[in-house]
């Protein structure tokens, strides 16, 4: 009996916070932090319309620039043509009726190519490019959004999963407490009463780790839909929940890297960008407009050639050795008068400007804001982290003595299992820790800017 109370108490929480080298590993098939995020981005319906719009963007955007370029097309033509006349013509003299044949081939390459000087062939590519730009950030920020919420949940499971360790850790606890109190009360040392408050612990044990079951089940559920995954899935929670490092750069540093990367700052930097052009392009008909063109190939008709009448042979030359033209036209048009369309237009321009302008000055004001945020909820997710292990440690101290305190007859079974309780509740508060802080730097880095989701979720060794 004194062996088994000595098992109790530190033992079982020790137990529950065991490293993941103690623990069992996980399943092949189980999916970690980057499978899981890699499947969702996968498998996500959201994730798929946008990159769909990217698409459908993307060929707009090259369909609007193919018109600036130069059009080259290639042209190979026949012509067949026969007649005959019944009067026999020249050669009636001779009781000879030739009908008439003629046949030409060409063979051409031509190109023909329109150097617009910011036109609103120009502007319309560039408001293509813009939107494509803008899709594909928004795809970027939705994936790394995604890549974040992933995480929250997948070590919201594995919390839970240690809680349930914890609650299992507990069970046993409340189960050697009973057989304990069930041994002294046989001999006398103890009323029947502390029997009966061991034997309701351990019930409300039983139904605190069903609870906990029940609730990981959910989790595990809940996360399998969250990455488009069939409800079955299992993850690879049994390992320890990492603890990266703080990042080492200034918050100057980050809020400057966040500016240069973030999705909303670069699409307001484009959209800025194109109202400055559509402003320019106002004043492009006032600019020559000019046009090159230019083609080369052969000719050859080997029926156009003239025959001796006296003989009735061909004579000349067959064919020709080819040919090529270049061309421009310059077109300059200069409106006299335009009853203020010019005018209005560019104060239109102007107040575009302005608000893009503010727009981008809000963009970057919120990513520094997001950055601020996010490292001090790092900064906090940290200490209370640290704070946490040591209100564990503590935990299982008390745990201990209790336990000692309780055989030796110096507190009573609701005394040691008022220590237990604290105990467990601090693990469960160190488990809920380290989930937080992880999170809290994933949400780091993807409010700094990360370039891939998939880095986002990475982590060394801790």
């Amino acid at each position: 009996m004194t062996r088994a109370l000595r098992r109790i108490g530190a033992l079982a929480v020790l137990l529950a916070l065991a490293p993941a080298g103690a623990r069992a590993a996980a399943a092949p098939a189980a999916l970690d932090l980057r499978a899981s995020v890699a499947y969702a981005l996968a498998h996500s319906s959201a994730i798929a319309q946008r990159r769909a719009t990217v698409a459908q963007d993307d060929a707009t955007f090259v369909r609007t620039r193919a018109a600036e370029l130069p059009a080259i097309t290639g042209t190979l033509q026949n012509q067949l043509q026969r007649s005959q006349n019944a009067s026999g013509g020249i050669y009636a003299q001779f009781g000879l009726s030739p009908a008439n044949e003629f046949s030409q081939n060409i063979a051409e390459i031509s190109s023909t190519w329109n150097i617009f000087t910011g036109t609103s062939a120009q502007i319309q590519t560039q408001e293509a490019k813009r939107t494509l730009e803008g899709a594909q950030l928004d795809l970027d920020r939705a994936e790394q959004q995604l890549a974040a919420d992933v995480t929250a949940s997948f070590y919201g499971l594995a919390g839970q999963h240690e809680t349930v360790r914890l609650d299992e850790a507990d069970r046993t606890y409340q189960g050697e407490l009973l057989s304990a109190a069930q041994a002294q009360e046989r001999d006398g040392r103890i009323a029947q009463v502390d029997v009966l408050r061991a034997q309701v612990n351990t019930l409300r044990s039983d139904v605190t780790l069903a609870t906990a079951r029940n609730t990981e089940a959910d989790d595990r559920e809940s996360l399998a839909q969250q990455i488009g995954a069939p409800p079955d899935t299992t993850f690879a929670v049994d390992g320890p929940i990492p603890e990266p490092p703080l990042p080492a750069a200034s918050l100057d540093a980050m809020v400057t890297i966040a500016r240069n990367h973030r999705s909303d700052v670069l699409s307001a930097r484009a959209a800025l960008a194109y109202a400055e052009l559509t402003n320019a392009g106002i004043d492009t008909d006032l600019l020559p407009q000019v046009q090159l063109t230019g083609s080369f190939g052969n000719q050859y008709s080997p029926t156009t050639v003239a025959f001796s009448p006296t003989t009735g042979l061909p004579t000349g030359v067959r064919g020709s050795p080819g040919f090529w033209q270049i061309g421009s036209t310059a077109t300059f048009s200069l409106p006299i008068i335009d009853y203020g369309t010019r005018a209005t237009a560019h104060h239109a321009a102007r107040a575009l400007i302005d608000a893009n302008l503010q727009a981008l000055t809000v963009a970057e004001n919120g990513v520094a804001v997001d950055v601020r945020a996010a490292l001090r909820g790092a900064q906090t997710a940290y200490t209370n982290l640290q704070t946490s292990k040591q209100a564990a440690e503590l935990g299982i101290e008390s745990a201990r003595i209790a336990q000692l305190q309780y055989r030796n007859g110096l507190i009573s079974l609701t005394d040691a299992t008022a220590s237990q309780q604290s105990a467990l509740q601090a693990g469960v508060d160190l488990i809920t820790a380290r989930a937080n802080y992880v999170t809290a730097v994933v949400r780091l880095r993807v409010a700094i800017g990360a370039d891939d989701p998939l880095t986002a979720v990475e982590f060394g060794a801790s």
